[in-house]
């Protein structure tokens, strides 16, 4: 059964909304429109110009145990996106583009689902949650890009999903939103003020200050991306199915473990050649990719918060950007030299992480190829964003495993450090590559790793 919960505690819900929203301006007692953000323009492409089976989706998929209050909840959540004018917006076709229309706050219904009787709850909880970050979502159409579900496996156990189209919001903003909706629970259970500073700047509002020239590209910052760019390659690593002729979004992964002695020494290593941790990862990214494909020049994806600026450290929206690191493999360097190359590489390209990637690939001047993605067809990604932490007054608070997450790239390594060491990832375009491929490509990448610590300057030959 799927239901709102009734929200009959007025006075409770009166006082959370009036908090969450008493920094806001009138203007916000209507839909307003704004212009996309230079990022959401290339999202925007993005989900239009590549055929999928699922939309980009930020998610939350949090499972609590303990006597969780579902009315506090419900009244949680919809303080949450009233906070939050990107968690209201929907989007409209002109003759000028696509614009963005931020409603005026008015809650987010989170439905409750109670499979507690069914033979494997657990089991329908994670078709649940997977039909909501596996939704396949139509940008225009009308329908909700955000939405909220809490499902009841047994009396005290509880999943809620909060589910939001990428174009509204990144990783960073789903931690943000965690650790609201918690604050803002533990006021609702309490009946005290949430301690929360005021509503950070809109998301339309940064939008608008950046079509307004606000933390735009310098001309020499363009001048950069294309010299650093120009006539590079795709990559054309071997494939075990052809390539299609429009790419499709259908993902797999395989997982492995690097265990905690060897994300020391990586670690140990980093430091030694004044690097970081994600310099020497996507250093053996390169190296795998390079002798796989035969090329000695191609690009890598590397994701950025983008949140250089202060009044939006705080704000929920689409601030992610990918910079581009070109990779140069000529005259067989070793580990060593390669890592040096791609420092210097990431070094320069963070000094101009303001430019969106999407402003990058106009001026690149590129054509459209519906088989691939532009300038880079991979990407590598350390994270740094913890997991469920906040405190749920009382609430034993874990992570409630989902399906997949979607990519329309060809090849992307995820890598999150937590106690226990670096757990990878490889997610993959099941479109191109077989099962057995992967495998082996992510155990190659494991041993790549461990002959860098053994053997750092000896030259790395394809």
């Amino acid at each position: 059964m799927a239901t709102r919960p009734d929200h009959h505690e007025s006075a409770r819900e009166g006082a959370l909304v009036h908090s969450a929203s008493e920094s806001h301006s009138a203007a916000e007692t209507t839909e307003r429109e704004f212009p996309l953000s230079l990022h959401q323009r290339r999202m925007w492409y993005l989900c239009t110009a590549y055929e999928g089976t699922a939309s980009p989706i930020v998610y939350l998929a949090n499972r609590f145990t303990g006597p969780l209050d579902v009315v506090a909840m419900g009244l949680a959540v919809d303080a949450v996106v009233a906070r939050h004018g990107a968690l209201r917006t929907r989007f409209t076709v002109t003759p000028d583009g696509p614009r963005q229309l931020v409603a005026a706050p008015a809650g987010l219904p989170t439905e409750f689902v109670d499979v507690s009787a069914d033979d494997a709850p657990l089991t329908r909880a994670n078709e649940l949650v997977a039909e909501l970050t596996g939704a396949l979502l139509d940008l225009a159409g009308g329908g909700p890009l955000v939405r909220s579900r809490l499902i009841r496996i047994g009396a005290d156990d509880h999943v809620w999903c909060f589910a939001v189209h990428h174009i509204l919001a990144d990783g960073a903003s789903a931690a943000i939103a965690d650790g609201e909706v918690a604050e803002f629970y533990r006021a609702a259970v309490t009946g005290t003020a949430p301690r929360l500073p005021a509503a950070p700047m809109g998301y339309g509002e940064f939008a608008l200050w950046q079509a307004g020239g606000g933390g735009g590209a310098t001309d020499d910052d363009l001048r950069y991306w294309r010299k650093q760019l120009g006539g590079v390659l795709p990559l054309e690593l071997p494939t075990d199915t052809p390539r299609p002729a429009v790419k499709s979004t259908r993902t797999d992964q395989v997982d492995r473990p690097l265990d905690l002695e060897l994300t020391t020494e990586l670690e140990r290593f980093a430091r030694a050649e004044r690097s970081t941790l994600f310099m020497v990862l996507v250093t053996a990214f390169a190296v795998v990719i390079g002798a796989r494909s035969g090329q000695d020049d191609f690009c890598i994806g590397a994701p950025v918060a983008g949140r250089t600026l202060i009044e939006v450290e705080e704000s929920v929206g689409l601030f992610n950007n990918t910079l581009a690191l070109r990779v140069d493999l000529s005259g067989e360097p070793s580990f060593r030299v390669l890592l040096g190359r791609l420092r210097a590489t990431i070094i320069d390209a963070l000094g101009r992480q303001n430019v969106p990637f999407g402003q990058i690939v106009t001026e690149l001047g590129l054509p459209h190829d519906p088989s691939r993605t532009q300038v880079f067809q991979t990407i590598c990604s350390l994270h740094t964003e913890s997991g469920p932490g906040t405190d749920m007054h009382g609430l034993r608070v874990e992570p409630f495993g989902v399906g997949k997450p979607q990519t329309i790239h060809d090849l992307v390594l995820d890598a999150w450090r937590g106690p226990t060491g670096l757990a990878a990832s490889l997610r993959y375009d099941t479109g191109l590559f077989a099962p057995a491929t992967m495998e082996a490509l992510i155990r190659e990448y494991e041993s790549t790793l461990r002959a860098a610590l053994a053997e750092p300057d000896r030259r790395l030959t394809r």
